[in-house]
């Protein structure tokens, strides 16, 4: 089996992997490598085709909100802060309060992904400000912290389930927070005054590959260009003027 085909079969946990796992230890150092190497090789490897983007446009994302009682603020805050930084559910359920100060939020990235500080949004500091009296006065550290009265934080499980109680009442396509993180992705190329560079800093993307595929999707950010270049003097006239 050539080294390529290897890699791709540990990733994917086709027979071929088990050709490696005999000579590798699953709880080596080296072994936990490959799977990394093989992880980020695949991951460059994805196109469009092979893995649709699922995402919201902008009026379902705002539909999604709508169907969010104005009452519930925990709610709001909570995917607010999703669809504006991009994050995972697990992502949401680790922040702590200490995350949320001066007007930014911290985010510690999953996935290897580079954790960093981010400004908070308006419209999420005003939800902020309206949350933090009326969340419980206990010990636990994380913003939004479980039903039970425990130092634990809402679980991922809970996050998703929200999501899709209200995507159902919003009669939305999509059933998985994780279309949030897509969502903005996407949104955030249509922009044209983000580059792919922004977009991937704002993601916490290790690889550029992986914010690109967001660059895909419309022909938005094109059509936009291309119409800076109608007024550029820099393209040469073909008119025989």
């Amino acid at each position: 089996m050539r080294a390529r085909q290897m890699v791709a079969a540990v990733f994917t946990g086709r027979r071929g992997s088990r050709r490696l796992k005999r000579v590798l230890p699953q709880r080596t150092q080296m072994w936990k490598s490959v799977r990394i190497a093989a992880r980020d090789w695949m991951a460059n490897e994805r196109t469009p085709a092979q893995a649709p983007i699922p995402y919201l446009t902008r009026e379902e994302v705002e539909r999604f909100f709508r169907a969010i009682p104005q009452g519930n603020i925990r709610d709001r805050l909570l995917f607010d802060l999703i669809y504006r930084h991009g994050l995972r559910r697990g992502e949401a359920a680790q922040l702590t309060l200490d995350d949320l100060r001066g007007g930014k939020i911290w985010v510690a990235r999953l996935k290897r992904g580079v954790p960093g500080g981010y400004p908070l949004h308006p419209r999420s500091k005003q939800l902020l400000r309206a949350y933090l009296p009326i969340r419980p006065a206990d010990p636990c550290a994380y913003l939004f912290r479980g039903r039970r009265r425990t130092a634990a934080p809402l679980s991922g499980g809970e996050i998703n389930r929200l999501f899709g109680k209200y995507a159902t009442a919003a009669q939305l396509p999509r059933r998985n927070v994780h279309s949030l993180r897509h969502s903005i992705g996407v949104h955030l190329m249509n922009t044209t005054k983000w580059d792919a560079a922004d977009v991937q800093d704002w993601l916490g993307h290790r690889h550029i590959s992986s914010t690109m595929i967001y660059a895909q999707i419309t022909n938005k950010r094109r059509e936009a260009r291309y119409k800076t270049t109608l007024r550029s003097r820099e393209i040469a006239r073909t008119d025989g003027r």
